[in-house]
C-alpha cells in the first residue's frame, strides 16, 4: 500500500478517477482509496501524515493490532528508526511509523473493515484494503532465518504469515517468546506463543506451550485472563508427566485465586493431591502450593494451616522442609516464635536436600523468615538461589513470593532507586499514568513496595497515581492486600491526611487480626497509626497503640522492630519520658543497619530535643538524619528534616541536592530536550554548548533525579513542579 499526503484531497481524487483507477468506498476519517493491479493507493490530508507536509509513505498492512507492535519491533531490530510509536486511532485501527536506514518512511498499519464503508453506511462484503498476502511474510521469514536474523525478527514474519510454517518455526517462535517475556514485552510473547500453537505439536509439547501461554495471558487484560485460565485448564488435561501437570495446575490455581476464586483454586489442588498419592514429594509440594494459594483468603489460609498441622502430626516421618518452614512463617507472624527461632528454621531447612517440586516454596519461605529476622545476607542468598533456579511459570506462587521478599528487602534498606528501576520487570509501571504492568500477576505486595519507595523519595504524586490504579479485586483479603493498605496509609500520612491514613492502617490491622497476624514484623501498622492518632490530637490512643506494638516487638526481638516501636511510643508520650524512650530507639536502631527507621528516630529525637530547649543537640541529631536521608535519596525525609532544622534555629540549608528542584536551569533545559528524544550532539547544537558540557549536565541530573536511563526523565520531571532558574 502507498499513502500520499495530499494538500488537496478532492483535487487529487478527481485526478485518479480520471485515470480510471477503481475507487474504494469512502472511509470514516476522510481518506480516499484506489485499487489498481493489487496496489492500494490511499490519499489522506497532509496534516495527518505523521507530521509531514506532504509526500509519499509506504505502508505495510498487518492482520491485527498486536502485529503492529511486533512488526515495529522487527523493523527496529533490523535497523529502522521509530518515527511514531504504535498507537490506536480514535476512528479505529492501530499504526506505527518507522524509517529505514536511508530515511524512507514506512507505516505499519492495521485497520478494521469498519474503517471503510459504502456510501449507504454499510461495510463492504469483502476487505478492500488488500492486506499483504501471507506468502511474502512466509518467504521473508525463511530468508531472514537462513541469513541468521534474530528469532524475534523472524517470528514477527511468521505471526504475520499465519498458517503452518517450516519445521524450525516452533523453536523460533518459542525462543522469540522467551526473549520478549524476559525483556518485559508479554503481549508480544503471547502473540508468538499463540502462533506456535498453530503448528502441529505432540500433546506433551502442546501442553507445555499452553502452560507458558496461559501463565502470561492471566497477567494481561480481562479477556486475555479468561483465555489464559482456559489454556491452563486445557494444559492440565494434555500434559503427560506428573511434573508438567503439577506446574500447569499450580499456575491455574494461582490464576484462579488472583481472580477471587480461591475455593475453586483449592479444589483444583485437591484433585491434584489425589492424583499424587503415590508420589510423596509431589503430594507435599501440592499441599504447600495450596497453602500459598489459600493465603489469598484469610479463612482458607487458617484452614490450610490447620490441615498442615494435622498432617504433620499424623505422618510417621518428619514433615517435609516445605511444611516445616511454612508453619514457621505462620508461627512467626502470630507471635509464637522469636526472630532467633525463625532464623534457625530457615537455616535448618535450606541445608537439607530439597526436592525439585517444592524447592521454590522452601527457598521463598526460608528467605521470608530470614528477612523478618534481619538476617538480610541469608535472605539475599536464598532469593538469588530461588530466582535463578526457577523453571516454572511466572505466576507460580513461590516465584511471586521470592519477588516479594526481594522487593521488601530493598525497601527495608532504603534502596529505593534500585527497587523502582526493577519495577517494570516485576510488573509495576511507574510514570504518568501509573498502572500495573502486564507481568504483575495482580501482586499487590509489589505495588505496595513501589508506593512506599515513591513516597519516601518525595514522589508522592506518582505514588498516589500508582496506588489509585489498584482495584479492589481478587487480592482483597489476601496478605498482599493488607501490605498494600499499610503502604497506602503511609502515603496518606506523608500527604498530610492522618485521618485517611488511619482508615487504611486500621483496616490493615483488622485484616491482619483476622489472619491471626500479631507481629509487627509483617506490617507495623500500630506504630504508623499511633503517629496518626497523635496528629489528630488523641495522644492516649497513640500511646496505647505504640505500647501494644512494643510488647509484640520485644517478643520477636530484632533491633529494627523494637526500635521502631520505641520511637513511636516516645513520640506519643512526649516530655522527658518520651525523650528518654526515643534515645533508646536511636541507640538500638544504630545497630540494625537499616537507615529508614534510624532516620525517623533521629528526626523524632531532634524534635523532642528542640521542644525541651536543647537546640544545639537537636540540630546535631537532625543533621545526622539529613545525612542518612541524603545518602539513600529519601527526599521526603530531606524536606521534613530541613523544616525541623529551620525551626531549631539552624542556618538556611543549601539548595536541595536531590529531585527536580535540585536541577539548575541549564540542567532542566537539557533534561527536557533529552526526554523529548534528542541525542547529546543534537542538544549541544540546539543550545550552542560543547558536547562535553551536555554530558556533564546530564550526569549530574541523573544523579539528582535518581534515574539511570533517558527514558525515565519525562516521568521524573513531570512528577515535580518546576522551580525558577537559579
Amino acid at each position: 500500500m502507498v499513502t500520499l499526503g495530499a494538500r488537496d484531497v478532492p483535487g487529487l481524487r478527481r485526478f485518479y478517477r480520471a485515470l480510471g483507477w477503481a475507487e474504494l468506498p469512502g472511509s470514516d476519517d476522510g481518506r480516499v482509496g484506489f485499487l489498481l493491479a493489487g496496489v492500494l493507493l490511499v490519499l489522506r490530508p497532509a496534516a495527518k501524515t505523521d507530521g509531514a507536509t506532504g509526500g509519499a509513505m509506504l505502508t505495510c498492512t498487518v492482520t491485527g493490532p498486536r502485529q503492529v507492535d511486533s512488526a515495529c519491533v522487527a523493523a527496529v531490530a533490523a535497523g529502522a528508526t521509530v518515527l511514531a510509536e504504535p498507537a490506536d486511532h480514535p476512528e479505529g485501527g492501530r499504526s506505527a511509523c518507522v524509517a529505514d536506514p536511508e530515511g524512507n518512511r514506512w507505516e505499519i498499519a492495521w485497520a478494521p473493515l469498519a474503517r471503510w464503508r459504502t456510501e449507504g453506511g454499510q461495510a463492504p462484503p469483502a476487505a478492500p484494503a488488500a492486506p499483504v498476502p501471507d506468502e511474502p511474510h512466509r518467504a521473508s521469514a525463511e530468508l531472514l532465518h537462513h541469513h541468521g536474523a534474530s528469532d524475534e525478527v523472524v517470528a514477527a514474519h511468521l505471526v504475520a504469515a499465519g498458517g503452518n510454517g517450516p519445521g524450525w518455526a516452533v523453536e523460533t517462535l518459542l525462543c522469540a517468546a522467551r526473549t520478549a517475556r524476559r525483556e518485559g514485552r508479554p503481549e508480544q510473547a503471547v502473540d508468538f506463543l499463540r502462533r506456535a500453537l498453530a503448528e502441529p505439536l505432540p500433546p506433551a509439547r502442546r501442553g507445555g506451550v499452553l502452560t507458558e501461554l496461559g501463565s502470561l495471558e492471566v497477567t494481561l487484560g480481562p479477556a486475555d485472563r479468561a483465555l489464559g485460565v482456559r489454556h491452563l485448564a486445557e494444559s492440565v488435561r494434555l500434559e503427560q508427566s506428573d511434573v508438567s501437570v503439577f506446574k500447569a495446575a499450580n499456575a491455574l490455581g494461582t490464576a484462579l485465586a488472583a481472580r477471587g476464586q480461591t475455593s475453586v483454586a483449592l479444589e483444583v489442588m485437591e484433585e491434584l493431591a489425589e492424583r499424587f498419592t503415590g508420589h510423596p514429594e509431589l503430594a507435599w509440594a501440592v499441599q504447600v502450593a495450596a497453602a500459598l494459594i489459600a493465603s489469598h483468603d484469610g479463612h482458607s489460609w487458617l484452614e490450610t494451616v490447620d490441615r498442615l498441622r494435622r498432617l504433620a502430626a499424623t505422618t510417621p516421618a518428619r514433615p517435609a522442609p516445605a511444611v516445616r518452614v511454612l508453619l514457621a512463617e505462620f508461627d512467626s507472624t502470630s507471635g509464637r516464635l522469636s526472630a532467633a527461632e525463625a532464623a534457625a528454621v530457615a537455616r535448618e531447612v535450606t541445608v537439607e536436600p530439597l526436592d525439585p517440586f517444592s524447592r521454590t516454596y522452601v527457598l521463598a519461605s526460608a528467605a521470608t523468615l530470614a528477612q523478618w529476622a534481619d538476617e538480610l545476607a541469608l535472605a539475599d542468598r536464598l532469593v538469588t538461589e530461588g530466582l535463578t533456579g526457577h523453571r516454572g511459570p511466572l505466576v507460580d506462587p513461590g516465584y511471586q513470593s521470592l519477588l516479594s521478599v526481594h522487593a521488601e528487602s530493598l525497601v527495608m534498606r532504603g534502596r529505593y532507586r534500585e527497587l523502582l528501576e526493577a519495577c517494570h520487570g516485576w510488573g509495576v509501571l511507574i510514570g504518568p499514568p501509573a498502572r500495573p504492568a502486564p507481568s504483575g500477576v495482580g501482586n499487590a505486595h509489589l505495588v505496595a513496595q513501589a508506593v512506599i519507595a515513591l513516597t519516601e523519595t518525595g514522589r508522592a504524586a506518582e505514588a498516589r497515581r500508582l496506588a489509585d490504579s489498584i482495584a479492589v479485586d481478587g487480592s482483597h483479603g489476601s496478605w498482599e492486600w493488607n501490605e498494600f493498605l499499610y503502604a497506602r496509609g503511609l502515603l496518606s500520612l506523608a500527604e498530610g491526611d492522618p485521618a485517611g491514613a488511619l482508615d487504611d492502617l486500621s483496616e490493615c490491622g483488622r485484616g491482619q487480626s483476622a489472619r491471626q497476624v500479631t507481629s509487627p514484623v509483617v506490617t507495623p501498622w500500630r506504630s504508623a497509626a499511633a503517629d496518626c492518632q497523635l496528629l489528630l490530637g488523641r495522644p492516649a490512643a497513640a500511646v496505647a497503640l505504640a505500647t501494644e506494638e512494643l510488647a509484640v516487638a520485644r517478643r520477636w526481638g530484632t533491633p529494627r522492630c523494637v526500635g521502631r516501636a520505641l520511637r513511636a511510643l516516645g513520640t506519643a508520650t512526649g516530655g522527658r519520658a518520651g525523650l528518654a524512650t526515643v534515645e533508646q530507639a536511636v541507640a538500638l536502631l544504630r545497630t540494625a543497619g537499616t537507615a529508614p527507621e534510624l532516620i525517623a528516630a533521629l528526626a523524632a529525637h531532634g524534635r523532642l530535643l528542640a521542644a525541651a530547649g536543647h537546640l544545639t543537640a537537636a540540630r546535631g541529631a537532625l543533621r545526622e538524619a539529613a545525612r542518612h536521608a541524603e545518602r539513600i535519596g529519601a527526599g521526603r525525609w530531606c524536606a521534613v528534616v530541613a523544616a525541623l532544622l529551620a525551626a531549631a534555629g539552624a542556618r538556611r540549608a543549601t539548595a536541595s541536592q536531590t529531585g527536580a528542584p535540585a536541577l539548575t536551569g541549564s540542567e532542566r533545559r537539557i533534561c527536557a530536550l533529552a526526554a523529548q528524544g534528542h541525542s547529546n550532539p543534537e542538544i549541544a547544537a540546539l543550545l550552542h554548548l560543547a558536547l562535553r558540557t551536555v554530558e556533564t549536565h546530564l550526569t549530574n541530573s541523573f544523579r539528582k533525579l535518581g534515574v539511570r536511563r533517558r527514558t525515565e526523565l519525562a516521568g521524573r520531571l513531570a512528577a515535580e513542579p518546576a522551580v525558577p532558574d537559579r
